[in-house]
């Protein structure tokens, strides 16, 4: 059995909720907007759940191991609140989420590149990103916190 990457399921809202034990985790993965304590009403609606592709990365025996998003913005795909399951960090599974899901970017031949927002501070996401090809690119001149994130994008 291979990795997959599969639309997630309603249940996937359930466990992705416990993999964060505080507002500041919540923070590095959803932003300042995102509320914490969250209802499961609160966190669909903050992590956009109807208005991206929502993505769930399975293990060859089909446990929920990362989550990802992608919309479209400033014409590129857009990933956004990307989450590897706490166990099983800093083993390469980010990086396996980011292919398929570069993947499934170039699939859709929509655009020509893929970017995403990372909080400075958040370096073991940074280095994941640039050591997938990522590079900073300009900040987009309408978006908060430039002070406090990069802008990478990355040609597919």
């Amino acid at each position: 059995m291979a990795w997959t990457l599969q639309t997630c399921v309603d249940v996937d809202i359930d466990e992705l909720m416990t993999w964060f034990p505080d507002a500041h985790s919540v923070d590095i993965w959803g932003g300042p907007k995102f509320r914490f304590p969250y209802t499961r009403d609160t966190f669909c609606a903050d992590c956009h759940w109807q208005e991206f592709s929502t993505y769930s990365l399975r293990d060859p025996h089909g446990k929920f191991s990362a989550f990802g998003q992608m919309g479209s913005r400033y014409g590129r795909s857009h990933l956004a609140r990307l989450i590897t399951h706490p166990e099983l960090r800093g083993k390469g599974i980010g990086k396996r989420l980011l292919q398929k899901l570069i993947d499934v970017a170039r699939d859709k031949k929509e655009f020509q590149e893929v970017a995403l927002f990372v909080y400075r501070a958040n370096e073991p996401a940074y280095q994941c990103y640039l050591s997938m090809g990522f590079t900073v690119h300009k900040y987009p001149d309408d978006m908060p916190m430039r002070d406090r994130c990069y802008y990478l994008t990355r040609t597919i």
